[in-house]
């Protein structure tokens, strides 16, 4: 149940769901390519950087992914309120 669940500190939707497209997978396999060539080519403390830099940018992706998720939870609770208070929705007797 989703609210044992809520309850239970079981819901992580930005830890366990991610993308199974191919498409996904092939981004993450560049990205770790590119990662390697520039761990060769790069001094310890530059590298050190960028994968800072690859922090941030992935902090900065997971609290716009989070604000875009809150939106869209709220337009679609608002929606069902729109929809239940609405004349065309049957009233229970």
């Amino acid at each position: 149940m989703i609210l044992e669940a809520l309850f239970n500190g079981e819901l992580y939707p930005s830890e366990n769901v991610v993308p199974k497209s191919d498409k996904f997978r092939q981004a993450g396999a560049e990205i770790s390519e590119t990662m390697r060539f520039f761990e060769e080519k790069l001094s310890k403390e530059d590298y050190e950087r960028l994968e800072r830099l690859m922090d941030r940018n992935a902090d900065e992706g997971n609290m716009t992914s989070e604000t875009q998720f809150k939106y869209g939870f709220t337009m679609g609770v608002l929606l069902m309120c729109e929809i239940f208070h609405s004349p065309f929705f049957p009233k229970a007797e």
